[in-house]
């Protein structure tokens, strides 16, 4: 029997070719546990933006429907993905003057607070605003100043907006389908809390994500997220590709690319012929004959797009201005990224070491939804159990709050 159970998050990721949803538990620690996940094909997207709302909307319907039953239980609310070629990210700063007394989590919310403040245009709305470093008073590159004393507080803050639009066509899709949107989270970062490892970001990292039909890009230098990116070309743009120079449909296109695929056509030692079915008929041409193309071949029409993707990839991370801080170190994710030969691929356009990641940080991922087209969606449960931590940290500090005033004001009683 279905059932709500307490400590239950969900993260739903809506992409251009696939909407998945993760339902997971959280223990003592706050540790997500997988209990149920689904997936339904995505029609109503177009480079990570909404252009069909009923279509969407059924995709979410079916994907949490699977997820609820495989986990037994059912959600409310869900932690949502947001991605997409509106997505924009700049670095700004804030001050605000102290009173010399330890700095707080208060003090931090109103230095992040005033850097939010600065106009972004009213099309736009911030997701994300994280601090990347702090200077007190005459202190700079200050990772953490809580507890510390000061007169000057100064941050350097990291800025993710998106169209207020795009944030609106997701709301009221999931709300169509009777769930509350609890928050919103990019996808970029999403991915990257799922894929790079704590030391990948001290040292400095690109993250990759192929997806359908984007590509993003997450930048972090010094352990926190600097630069973010949205790039108009995924893996369905590699299965158009195929469909054109074979003449076959998208579906069969797909299935080519999935089997017989390869990134780098001077890769393939084996140029095995491929039997193309044909647009307009079943698996064979008018006279019988099926119709065959060679490894090789089809090598010839993926490499291009994906050395064109790549190298869009290479612009944006020379754009950031925070090439020397990632060095050589870029991780590679997203459901195209199982392309063969891409990682070859990567690391030759990207002249950088290049490692496929799959998603980690939560319990109970199996071989199949522990795949890197998943990495989304478990970001999104990694992102839900941290707020959830830090959440009940806030509530246990409030209570020691109120349990130190509630003895003073006892002491003070007996005093007089």
């Amino acid at each position: 029997m279905v059932k709500t159970r307490n400590r239950i998050i969900a993260g739903l990721d809506i992409g251009s070719s696939k909407v998945a949803c993760f339902i997971a538990e959280l223990d003592e620690f706050y540790n997500p546990h997988v209990l149920g996940y689904g997936q339904h094909v995505s029609t109503g997207l177009k480079r990570g933006m909404i252009v069909d709302m009923d279509r969407t909307e059924t995709a979410i319907r079916e994907a949490v429907h699977a997820a609820e039953d495989m986990a037994g239980v059912e959600i409310q609310g869900v932690i949502v993905s947001l991605g997409g070629v509106h997505l924009r990210s700049h670095m700004t700063d804030g001050l605000v003057v102290l009173n010399k007394q330890d700095i707080t989590d208060s003090d931090i919310f109103k230095v992040i607070d005033v850097a939010r403040a600065r106009q972004i245009g009213d099309d736009r709305q911030i997701i994300h605003a994280q601090a990347t470093k702090y200077v007190l008073d005459n202190q700079s590159d200050i990772r953490d100043p809580r507890g510390m004393t000061g007169s000057r507080l100064e941050a350097d803050v990291h800025i993710i907006t998106a169209a207020t639009s795009a944030i609106r066509n997701v709301v009221r899709c999931v709300e169509r389908a009777n769930l509350e949107v609890l928050d919103i989270v990019v996808q970029p970062y999403s991915s990257a809390l799922a894929t790079v490892v704590p030391d990948e970001r001290e040292l400095g990292v690109a993250l990759v994500d192929i997806g359908g039909g984007t590509c993003d890009l997450a930048i972090y230098a010094e352990g926190a997220l600097v630069y973010t990116a949205v790039i108009p070309l995924g893996g369905q743009h590699i299965t158009a590709d195929i469909a054109r120079g074979l003449s076959t449909p998208l579906t069969a296109a797909e299935r080519i690319k999935v089997l017989h695929g390869h990134a780098m056509a001077s890769s393939i030692t084996s140029d095995d012929e491929i039997e193309v079915p044909t647009v307009g008929d079943d698996s064979q041409q008018v006279k019988g004959e099926p119709s065959h193309m060679t490894k090789s071949a089809l090598a010839g029409i993926i490499q291009p797009r994906c050395e064109e993707m790549l190298e869009l990839v290479r612009d944006k991370i020379e754009q950031s201005g925070f090439e020397a801080a990632i060095g050589r170190r870029v991780v590679l994710t997203g459901g195209a990224s199982q392309l063969n030969g891409l990682r070859q691929l990567a690391e030759v356009v990207l002249d950088k070491s290049v490692r496929l990641a799959r998603p980690v940080g939560a319990q109970g991922l199996t071989d199949l939804s522990g795949t890197p087209q998943f990495a989304t969606p478990v970001g999104l449960l990694i992102y839900g159990a941290r707020q959830a931590a830090q959440q009940s940290r806030v509530r246990v500090t409030d209570s020691k709050i109120a349990q130190w005033a509630g003895q003073m004001a006892k002491l003070l009683r007996f005093a007089s």
